[in-house]
């Protein structure tokens, strides 16, 4: 059985053209743009997104009837768009990243009920962020869409949520305040700022509608609130609430339309990594391996060990400080990275190039001879582990189903057999529980690596056979064996 974690969350939809009603209050005619997502067909793991006069108002259409679900295997919230004169859905990528991909297995739901097929145009699991587009079905006339707000947030402003928490209350609206700015993103791993923090209650269920301002101009976009386990219970802190600042949404969502649904990064062919340690900080960043043949490799291939400091003249501390600032690099662009080991303290320039398939399959040839006993190979079938040629012991870290000790599931070291299926790989934790991506080529799960890898954990479901192997883990571990976070750029 394939393990995965799910984390729906509640997120609300935005301020709408005026439609001839200019004395409806901003927030009931944001309504009409909202929709309630659903999945119908679901994978084994998820994928690496005119208007006149009425009689009825948009309160009295949306909560005149309950919304019926039918068989929804999942559900969220979501928003209207028009980018470039075409209607577009706006949501979270873990709504839908579980979607087969096959027609009908996504729907939305207007505020009349009405039921419309969409499909996937584009999405950037490392954002969170999916556009969806309607799907031989034209949106009718109760759809209107959305429009950003142009001014920047302030702190203490107030902003409102309006979405589907628990599947089950549609069009709810809750109020706050913006109560921080570029917040740090954690989940699913990979760390990355430009997140707003907010008061208006977020609940499961409503992950990828829009936070609103007073105006009803969409102001972010609702990603996650904030939990956290403590002797196997879960809390919910409900003032703290995230959302994905709405002029970078916007900025998203473009960049992916123009790019064939998805963005362009820039790639130098480093390994970036900093040393864990469990009774204090983290270690500095530092440079861990250059790629063979990268565009870092003539400048920077002597340079393992060195110390991050510098990033295109921005101090760096952290691994999630060389995400922010290379998130914002395109390719073809010059990245100067400032360094040092001892007396030494150069500053190495290096020309991005794009992080293109063929780059993704190498993070994931260099993670799995780097950190494992096995060598990928693409089948027909999918991705294939196959025992490194001469090893006499080939490890395996195998999770004891049902096992728990005091840190959470026991893991064993095993010997592993020479061949297996790659079922999804992701996130672990120390619960045993696997957040899995699926891993249909090898470049899929170089994309994979490229978002877990800095958890320090990552995780794989096996298959031998047609059976199930079970699950297992790899450590990121430096040449003195101590454990490690790492990134790929």
């Amino acid at each position: 059985m394939i393990l995965r974690i799910f984390f729906p969350f509640l997120l609300f939809l935005t301020g709408l053209h005026a439609i001839g009603q200019s004395e409806m209050d901003p927030l009931e005619r944001a309504l009409s743009g909202i929709v309630t997502v659903g999945v119908f067909d679901v994978s084994d793991n998820d994928r690496v997104l005119g208007f006149g006069a009425r009689k009825k108002t948009f309160a009295d259409m949306a909560y005149e009837q309950p919304l019926n679900m039918g068989d929804a295997f999942s559900n969220g919230s979501g928003f209207v768009v028009d980018l470039g004169g075409r209607y577009y859905i706006l949501t979270n990528a873990h709504v839908i990243d579980a979607a087969s991909g096959q027609a009908g297995s996504i729907f939305v739901f207007s505020i009349s009920r009405a039921k419309y097929p969409v499909k996937l145009v584009g999405g950037d699991s490392f954002y969170d962020l999916a556009i969806l587009e309607f799907d031989g079905a034209e949106p009718g006339p109760e759809i209107q869409p959305l429009v950003f707000g142009t001014e920047e947030v302030k702190l203490a402003q107030k902003v409102y949520a309006i979405g589907n928490p628990l599947g089950a209350y549609p069009y709810s609206i809750t109020e706050g305040i913006i109560s921080g700015k570029n917040r740090l993103f954690h989940r699913p791993s990979t760390g990355r700022f430009g997140f707003l923090q907010h008061t208006a209650t977020l609940i499961w269920g409503n992950s990828g509608g829009p936070l609103v301002n007073e105006a009803g101009e969409v102001v972010g976009v609702n990603t996650w609130m904030e939990t956290r386990n403590k002797d196997g219970q879960n809390y919910l802190f409900s003032q703290l609430n995230f959302a994905l600042e709405g002029t970078k949404a916007r900025q998203l969502a473009q960049a992916m339309l123009n790019n064939g649904g998805r963005l362009r990064r820039a790639f130098l062919g480093v390994e970036f990594a900093t040393a864990l340690n469990p009774f204090g900080p983290e270690g500095a960043p530092f440079i861990k391996s250059v790629f063979e043949g990268s565009p870092a490799y003539e400048i920077l291939k002597e340079r393992a060990g060195f110390t991050v400091t510098s990033i295109n003249g921005q101090p760096v501390q952290s691994l999630q400080d060389i995400v922010r600032i290379m998130e914002e690099a395109a390719p073809g662009q010059l990245v100067s990275l400032g360094l040092k080991k001892g007396i030494l303290s150069p500053v190495d320039t290096v020309q991005a190039a794009e992080l293109s398939p063929g780059r993704l399959e190498q993070v994931a040839h260099h993670f799995f001879q780097s950190y494992s006993d096995y060598e990928l190979q693409q089948e027909a079938g999918g991705v294939v582990l196959k025992g490194k040629a001469g090893r006499n012991s080939l490890r395996l870290e195998q999770m004891d189903a049902g096992e728990q000790g005091q840190d959470g599931t026991v893991f064993s070291i095993i010997q592993g057999k020479e061949r297996y299926g790659l079922a999804g790989m992701g996130c672990i934790n120390q619960s045993g529980q696997l957040s899995l991506y699926r891993a249909h080529a090898i470049s899929d799960l170089g994309a994979v690596i490229r978002l877990c890898s800095l958890e320090g954990q990552l995780g794989a479901s096996l298959v031998e056979g047609e059976q199930y192997a079970g699950s297992v883990r790899f450590f990121m571990e430096d040449a003195g064996f101590n454990e490690i976070k790492t990134l790929f750029y």
